[in-house]
């Protein structure tokens, strides 16, 4: 990514550099013999170092260009886009933030069919692991709005066990109440909001949850 420094580089080309110097005392009577290889190791694996790097790269700057797409309101051309970031570098950060991104226009326009599998395998695949509970979050806003409650209840539960240390926490549990409510399912609604009270206290949340309790 661009956030890797040129010191960065160096001092793995350095590490490279000094192991090699270390066999080379240790093994001087083979030196003469294995210079040649060692030699063709290390240019290959800066090779494929600066090969990544420039995949990095090339994603980030198609993903920038989507989103100054987006922002301009040509989604089309900002679709097409996040498309080629996935389908040319499937496995970059910047390939699982555009099918964040991509799954959000498709869920925006129901279509939701389409919007999962982004959100699916963002969610168990992501990286970096800061975009797993995204992906997660979304498959559940994605259930909320077809109306899928029992997903919507399943996810959040998932979330709950797997992310309660997320920021987004506490919306998932505020959301997880409603669906229960939605599903006519009071108690496990009651346990939720009693949850948030206990462990979200001090917090508008908090104050949302005993003043619905009062009511139920």
């Amino acid at each position: 990514m661009r956030g890797i420094s040129h010191s960065v580089k160096e001092s793995k080309a350095e590490k490279v550099g000094n192991f090699i110097v270390k066999q080379i005392k240790e093994n001087k009577t083979r030196v003469l013999t294995t210079a040649a290889f060692t030699v063709g190791v290390l240019l290959f694996a800066i090779f494929v170092f600066m090969r990544w790097q420039a995949l990095d790269y090339s994603a980030s700057d198609k993903l920038s260009a989507a989103y100054m797409l987006i922002s301009s309101g040509d989604r089309t051309q900002a679709v097409q886009y996040l498309n080629d970031t996935i389908s040319r570098f499937p496995n970059t950060p910047a390939a699982y933030q555009a099918r964040l991104t991509l799954g959000d226009i498709l869920t925006e326009t129901a279509q939701y069919d389409e919007a999962l599998p982004l959100f699916q395998i963002t969610y168990k695949k992501g990286k970096p692991a800061a975009l797993k509970p995204l992906g997660l979050f979304r498959m559940i806003y994605l259930y909320a709005s077809k109306k899928d409650y029992d997903n919507a209840i399943l996810y959040s539960n998932e979330f709950v066990k797997n992310f309660s240390g997320n920021f987004l926490i506490k919306n998932v549990y505020m959301n997880l109440a409603q669906f229960y409510t939605i599903k006519n399912l009071p108690e496990d609604a009651k346990r939720v909001y009693t949850e948030i009270l206990t462990n979200f206290p001090a917090t508008n949340e908090a104050a949302k949850a005993d003043e619905i309790l009062k009511g139920l």
